[in-house]
């Protein structure tokens, strides 16, 4: 086999690998783990130990999997599952109570029904706008990371100066996460009414969405 021969059969593998990888692994969160870990051994293939590549008689190594990376990165959310929205998220949680003069417009009806099927809501407690998903609902480490990534999506929010570790705590088995987050002092309570407001005007701007709610 010549050396053309070998590279297009390199391409053929590795085209064949990505489609394996592509359909295989649906779940946004390990998509995305995938993503990175390819990206990142490609650079180094690529800038650190290309000799790797020659010695192993692969030259295309480095660019395929940096390649196939980028590529799973960009549609980590392409099997996101599709929300079927009730007519109202009281159809999902009956015995939910909501304050009086509550906003029931189709934002706040679809808003509910995600943090329902995210984080669950109490069914005995009263919902309100100032409800805080940290403090009062007990959404923390993974799950709230999980939620606003279905936020951004659901509403095509732009979470903008968004910071994570001011609202939540990272998840426990990460410990890079959880040194990242020391020295953010006490968390700040994020509620509806802010996620509301933020999905109304498509950003997040932290002090106006903090003072305001």
């Amino acid at each position: 086999m010549n050396h053309n021969q070998w590279l297009y059969l390199q391409t053929a593998l590795f085209l064949a690998f990505y489609l394996l990888l592509y359909y295989k692994i649906t779940d946004c969160t390990l998509r995305r783990r995938f993503a990175v870990t390819f990206v990142v051994t490609g650079l180094v293939l690529l800038f650190w130990l290309p000799y790797v590549a020659i010695i192993l008689s692969i030259q295309l190594l480095p660019l395929a999997l940096f390649l196939i990376g980028l590529a799973l990165f960009i549609t980590r959310n392409k099997f996101r599952l599709k929300r079927n929205h009730p007519p109202h998220p009281l159809l999902r949680a009956p015995t939910m109570n909501l304050a009086p003069n509550f906003p029931e417009d189709p934002v706040m009806q679809q808003l509910l029904q995600l943090l329902h099927e995210e984080i669950g809501l109490p069914k005995h407690k009263t919902i309100r706008l100032e409800t805080s998903l940290n403090f009062d609902l007990g959404c923390d480490g993974s799950e709230a990371k999980q939620l606003m990534e279905a936020l951004e999506q659901e509403f095509s929010l732009d979470l903008g100066d968004y910071d994570t570790y001011r609202y939540f705590n990272p998840p426990v088995f990460d410990v890079f996460l959880k040194r990242r987050a020391k020295g953010r002092g006490e968390k700040v309570p994020l509620t509806i009414g802010m996620l509301y407001l933020a999905i109304k005007t498509h950003s997040w701007d932290t002090q106006t969405l903090e003072n305001l709610s």
